[in-house]
């Protein structure tokens, strides 16, 4: 029973069946896992004997109802007394708020995008011809020429020359 109740949604299920019975939809519609989860959560209470399934008949056949058994209305009776249940329907009202608030932005987000986008399109941005870059530009500065990085390189050998002199007057490599 211990490794069931730690399963994700398992302890929504039996929260959501209570003291009365669920069908599937009602368990589904109320508890924040997939579907998949639900009828796993609702199988393996079952097989724990928590659960117990029961068929009502309606108009059109009959419908499948979960109900708890005397254990696991034990369980949702030791979960009232704790305020758990309190705990997870507050977790549950803050997962849907969460999933308004972030489907809210999301919308914002797209109406900026295609706002954005239409502006564009009416008012692109202009570049001047004269203010093209070549292509082997890089950050849109154009190039050194070769002459200019020969420069550079030449410098940059001697400014390392200079540093191998200074080491040689003060005396630490004159044997080299």
């Amino acid at each position: 029973m211990e490794a069931y109740l730690r399963r994700k949604g398992a302890l929504e299920v039996l929260i959501e069946i209570g003291l009365g019975s669920a069908t599937f939809q009602n368990v589904d519609e109320a508890v924040l896992v997939s579907s998949s989860t639900v009828s796993n959560r609702l199988q393996e209470g079952v097989e724990n004997e928590l659960i117990e399934v029961t068929h009502r008949p309606i108009d059109h056949g009959t419908q499948k109802r979960y109900t708890l058994t005397t254990v696991g209305t034990r369980v949702v009776n030791r979960v009232r007394e704790i305020d758990l249940d309190k705990t997870v329907q507050k977790l549950q009202r803050l997962h849907r708020e969460r999933e308004t608030e972030l489907e809210r932005l999301i919308g914002r987000l797209n109406r900026d995008k295609l706002i954005i986008g239409y502006e564009h399109e009416q008012n692109p941005p202009s570049i001047p011809e004269d203010n093209i870059p070549p292509d082997d530009a890089i950050g849109g500065l154009e190039p050194p020429s070769e002459s200019d990085q020969k420069a550079a390189h030449r410098k940059r050998l001697e400014d390392d020359l200079v540093g191998l002199d200074e080491e040689t007057d003060d005396g630490s490599d004159d044997q080299m």
